[in-house]
């Protein structure tokens, strides 16, 4: 077995101590090695939790419950599914500096929330945040205030890591390309809405099934905060041909609500 994977394991049959153990499982390739790895080394005092919110798009919905399927007959790895409102929140609908803080805060309650449900008092937590990540993200302030591990960055696995140690135990999203949360699309200081973010998802959703790939739909506010407009960013590989759909990608964003619609690389 790869050394990387052994360490892995080790540290969650030396971190929990014979504790249970909840893993904030989103279906992306990092929480899914730190699920595979917690269940294989933990078998059943290991469970996933997945929060789904407005945040969250049907894609990654949809690919979450696809992995959750294959760790299921991988490792017999548990997957509980909790639903939360976030703009049901003031301080997330204000969409300030703090947003990915609060928002983390609030998936790792509810991910102890489940676990004392399923696995009884004491559950320790684990998040994906690899060795690359950044230390001065909001949302590490949010792990340690919430007492969860990293095992991935306390492993010192890093991104490229993940992937590899990915593809070696056959995880189906090993070069899924990343992704961000909806609310991420939106300029910080606009308010978050239903409205945004659902048009936000609609556009890439349609731009996805044009062909594009790895891409971002991002919101560039009305001034009086109703005409929205929205530029798409592409990887430069891909700008030909998202030029070549310009103008049915701008009827689709009209269709949608958007204003205008533009064009742009994403680095």
């Amino acid at each position: 077995m790869d050394a990387r994977l052994t360490s892995l394991l080790d540290y969650f049959r030396a971190t929990s101590a014979g504790r249970p153990l909840a893993v904030a499982f989103s279906g992306g390739v990092d929480s899914s090695l730190v699920l595979w790895a917690a269940s294989t080394a933990l078998g059943e005092r290991a469970v996933g939790v997945t929060v789904r919110s407005e945040f969250i798009c049907a894609f990654e919905r949809e690919r979450a419950k696809r992995l959750a399927v294959f760790l299921a007959r991988q490792t017999g790895a548990q997957v509980l599914v909790r639903n939360i409102s976030v703009l049901a929140e003031a301080g997330l609908r204000a969409n300030t500096a703090e947003r990915c803080y609060q928002c983390k805060a609030l998936v790792l309650a509810e991910v102890r929330a489940a676990a004392l449900e399923a696995l009884g008092p004491g559950p320790a937590l684990a998040e994906g945040t690899n060795a690359d990540d950044d230390p001065a993200r909001p949302g590490r302030r949010a792990v340690a205030e919430a007492g969860a591990y990293s095992p991935l960055a306390a492993c010192g696995i890093d991104k490229a890591g993940v992937r590899e140690l990915a593809r070696l135990i056959g995880l189906p999203n090993a070069d899924d390309p990343s992704n961000s949360c909806l609310a991420t699309r939106v300029p910080e200081g606009h308010e978050l809405t239903y409205k945004r973010l659902t048009a936000i998802e609609a556009l890439e959703r349609a731009a996805l099934e044009m062909g594009l790939v790895d891409l971002r739909a991002r919101l560039a506010p009305g001034a009086d905060g109703t005409e929205d407009g929205v530029r798409l960013l592409v990887r430069p590989a891909q700008l030909l041909l998202a030029q070549s759909l310009a103008a049915r990608l701008a009827q689709r964003a009209r269709f949608i609500g958007f204003a205008h619609f533009d064009l742009g690389e994403r680095t």
